[in-house]
Protein backbone atom coordinates (compact mmCIF):
# COMPACT_ATOMS: atom_id res chain seq x y z
CA UNK A 1 0.00 0.00 0.00
CA UNK A 2 1.40 3.57 -0.49
CA UNK A 3 1.60 6.35 1.93
CA UNK A 4 -1.89 7.44 1.33
CA UNK A 5 -3.42 4.14 1.47
CA UNK A 6 -2.09 3.53 5.01
CA UNK A 7 -3.49 6.53 6.06
CA UNK A 8 -7.11 5.16 5.07
CA UNK A 9 -8.72 3.24 7.74
CA UNK A 10 -12.29 1.37 8.10
CA UNK A 11 -14.91 0.23 10.27
CA UNK A 12 -17.37 -2.71 9.41
CA UNK A 13 -19.76 -2.34 12.07
CA UNK A 14 -22.52 -5.20 12.45
CA UNK A 15 -25.23 -6.90 13.90
CA UNK A 16 -25.89 -10.20 13.74
CA UNK A 17 -28.02 -12.86 15.29
CA UNK A 18 -27.80 -16.20 13.30
CA UNK A 19 -24.43 -15.43 11.89
CA UNK A 20 -24.92 -14.26 8.47
CA UNK A 21 -24.34 -10.65 8.70
CA UNK A 22 -21.23 -10.94 10.27
CA UNK A 23 -20.54 -13.54 7.41
CA UNK A 24 -21.12 -10.99 4.79
CA UNK A 25 -19.58 -8.16 7.31
CA UNK A 26 -16.21 -9.95 7.33
CA UNK A 27 -16.29 -10.65 3.94
CA UNK A 28 -17.08 -6.92 3.44
CA UNK A 29 -13.72 -6.39 5.63
CA UNK A 30 -11.47 -8.22 3.90
CA UNK A 31 -12.06 -6.94 0.19
CA UNK A 32 -12.03 -3.97 1.96
CA UNK A 33 -8.75 -4.72 3.35
CA UNK A 34 -7.04 -5.10 -0.06
CA UNK A 35 -6.89 -1.27 -0.37
CA UNK A 36 -7.45 0.26 3.01
CA UNK A 37 -6.90 -0.85 7.02
CA UNK A 38 -9.99 -2.22 8.34
CA UNK A 39 -11.55 -3.39 11.66
CA UNK A 40 -14.53 -5.65 12.50
CA UNK A 41 -17.05 -4.19 15.02
CA UNK A 42 -20.04 -5.95 16.50
CA UNK A 43 -22.75 -2.87 17.35
CA UNK A 44 -22.81 -3.85 20.97
CA UNK A 45 -18.79 -3.38 21.05
CA UNK A 46 -19.69 -0.07 19.19
CA UNK A 47 -22.08 1.44 21.62
CA UNK A 48 -20.17 0.07 24.89
CA UNK A 49 -16.89 2.04 23.58
CA UNK A 50 -17.58 4.68 21.17
CA UNK A 51 -14.55 5.53 20.68
CA UNK A 52 -13.69 2.38 18.51
CA UNK A 53 -14.44 4.66 15.95
CA UNK A 54 -12.30 7.93 16.66
CA UNK A 55 -9.75 6.90 13.82
CA UNK A 56 -11.43 5.79 11.28
CA UNK A 57 -12.33 7.57 8.39
CA UNK A 58 -15.19 5.59 7.08
CA UNK A 59 -17.99 3.03 8.51
CA UNK A 60 -19.64 0.61 6.75
CA UNK A 61 -22.65 -0.92 8.74
CA UNK A 62 -25.04 -3.81 8.42
CA UNK A 63 -27.28 -5.65 10.69
CA UNK A 64 -30.08 -8.28 9.35
CA UNK A 65 -33.84 -6.88 8.14
CA UNK A 66 -36.50 -7.51 10.55
CA UNK A 67 -40.08 -6.60 9.61
CA UNK A 68 -38.74 -4.30 6.82
CA UNK A 69 -36.21 -2.49 8.82
CA UNK A 70 -33.69 -2.30 11.95
CA UNK A 71 -34.25 -4.98 14.17
CA UNK A 72 -35.74 -4.22 17.64
CA UNK A 73 -36.11 -5.55 20.86
CA UNK A 74 -39.12 -7.18 19.90
CA UNK A 75 -38.39 -8.24 16.56
CA UNK A 76 -34.60 -9.57 18.08
CA UNK A 77 -36.74 -11.35 21.29
CA UNK A 78 -38.70 -12.97 18.53
CA UNK A 79 -35.67 -14.33 16.38
CA UNK A 80 -34.53 -16.01 19.53
CA UNK A 81 -37.58 -17.70 20.63
CA UNK A 82 -38.17 -18.66 16.12
CA UNK A 83 -34.23 -20.31 17.00
CA UNK A 84 -35.51 -22.67 19.46
CA UNK A 85 -32.34 -21.28 21.84
CA UNK A 86 -30.11 -21.34 19.37
CA UNK A 87 -29.79 -17.71 18.99
CA UNK A 88 -28.51 -15.47 21.96
CA UNK A 89 -30.98 -12.45 22.81
CA UNK A 90 -29.27 -9.17 22.37
CA UNK A 91 -30.11 -5.74 24.10
CA UNK A 92 -27.76 -3.88 21.22
CA UNK A 93 -28.61 -3.68 17.31
CA UNK A 94 -28.11 -1.46 14.31
CA UNK A 95 -31.06 0.63 15.67
CA UNK A 96 -29.24 1.34 18.85
CA UNK A 97 -26.20 1.67 17.20
CA UNK A 98 -27.43 4.48 14.37
CA UNK A 99 -29.43 6.29 17.32
CA UNK A 100 -26.60 6.89 19.95
CA UNK A 101 -24.17 7.56 16.75
CA UNK A 102 -23.35 11.08 17.53
CA UNK A 103 -23.78 13.86 14.99
CA UNK A 104 -20.84 14.66 12.83
CA UNK A 105 -17.89 16.56 13.79
CA UNK A 106 -14.89 17.67 12.57
CA UNK A 107 -13.15 14.53 13.92
CA UNK A 108 -13.78 10.54 13.24
CA UNK A 109 -15.49 9.24 10.27
CA UNK A 110 -16.85 11.17 7.46
CA UNK A 111 -17.75 8.52 5.05
CA UNK A 112 -20.69 5.75 5.59
CA UNK A 113 -22.19 2.86 3.90
CA UNK A 114 -25.05 0.32 4.71
CA UNK A 115 -26.07 -3.28 4.00
CA UNK A 116 -28.25 -5.60 5.31
CA UNK A 117 -29.38 -8.61 4.74
CA UNK A 118 -32.65 -10.05 3.90
CA UNK A 119 -34.59 -13.55 3.05
CA UNK A 120 -34.72 -13.95 -0.56
CA UNK A 121 -38.22 -14.09 -0.55
CA UNK A 122 -38.02 -10.12 0.44
CA UNK A 123 -35.98 -8.85 -1.95
CA UNK A 124 -39.12 -7.47 -3.86
CA UNK A 125 -39.89 -5.47 -0.35
CA UNK A 126 -38.33 -1.57 -1.36
CA UNK A 127 -37.74 -1.09 2.98
CA UNK A 128 -34.68 -2.65 4.66
CA UNK A 129 -32.56 -1.93 7.18
CA UNK A 130 -29.75 -0.34 5.41
CA UNK A 131 -32.20 1.96 3.86
CA UNK A 132 -33.38 2.88 7.47
CA UNK A 133 -29.80 3.28 8.73
CA UNK A 134 -28.62 5.20 6.33
CA UNK A 135 -31.16 7.36 6.70
CA UNK A 136 -30.96 8.14 10.15
CA UNK A 137 -27.20 8.08 9.73
CA UNK A 138 -27.13 11.08 6.59
CA UNK A 139 -29.33 12.87 8.92
CA UNK A 140 -26.40 12.96 11.53
CA UNK A 141 -24.01 15.08 9.08
CA UNK A 142 -22.48 11.68 7.49
CA UNK A 143 -21.87 11.44 3.13
CA UNK A 144 -22.40 8.12 1.81
CA UNK A 145 -19.76 6.52 -0.70
CA UNK A 146 -21.72 4.30 -2.07
CA UNK A 147 -25.21 3.55 -2.63
CA UNK A 148 -26.20 0.99 0.54
CA UNK A 149 -26.42 -2.73 -0.58
CA UNK A 150 -28.78 -6.19 0.34
CA UNK A 151 -27.57 -9.40 0.72
CA UNK A 152 -30.23 -12.29 0.08
CA UNK A 153 -30.31 -15.19 2.86
CA UNK A 154 -32.38 -18.20 2.72
CA UNK A 155 -34.66 -17.62 5.30
CA UNK A 156 -33.92 -16.04 8.87
CA UNK A 157 -31.21 -18.59 10.06
CA UNK A 158 -29.56 -19.01 6.69
CA UNK A 159 -27.12 -19.94 4.96
CA UNK A 160 -26.54 -17.46 2.87
CA UNK A 161 -27.56 -17.38 -0.72
CA UNK A 162 -25.29 -18.78 -2.98
CA UNK A 163 -22.97 -16.27 -4.35
CA UNK A 164 -23.61 -13.16 -2.01
CA UNK A 165 -20.70 -13.51 0.00
CA UNK A 166 -18.31 -13.29 -2.97
CA UNK A 167 -20.23 -10.16 -4.12
CA UNK A 168 -19.53 -9.12 -0.48
CA UNK A 169 -16.15 -9.30 -0.86
CA UNK A 170 -16.36 -7.39 -4.11
CA UNK A 171 -18.66 -5.21 -3.00
CA UNK A 172 -15.96 -4.13 -0.23
CA UNK A 173 -13.20 -3.68 -2.81
CA UNK A 174 -15.40 -0.90 -4.11
CA UNK A 175 -16.02 0.12 -1.05
CA UNK A 176 -12.08 0.71 -0.36
CA UNK A 177 -11.45 2.20 -4.24
CA UNK A 178 -14.04 4.68 -3.68
CA UNK A 179 -12.41 5.98 -0.67
CA UNK A 180 -9.27 6.04 -1.56
CA UNK A 181 -10.30 8.04 -4.50
CA UNK A 182 -11.92 10.65 -2.41
CA UNK A 183 -9.15 11.46 0.63
CA UNK A 184 -6.61 13.49 -0.56
CA UNK A 185 -3.05 12.58 -0.27
CA UNK A 186 -1.88 13.21 3.65
CA UNK A 187 1.89 15.27 3.29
Amino acid sequence: MSNREENLSAAVVFESMFGNCEKVARQIAAGMATGVSVKLVDVADAVADPSVLDDVTLVVAGGPTHSMSMSRPGTRAEAVQRSGGTVSARDIGLREWCVALPDRGGNGPRWVTTFDTRTALGRAIPSSAARAAARIITRKGYEMIVPLRSFLVEDAAGPVVDGHLEEAYVWGEGIAAALRARVPVAV
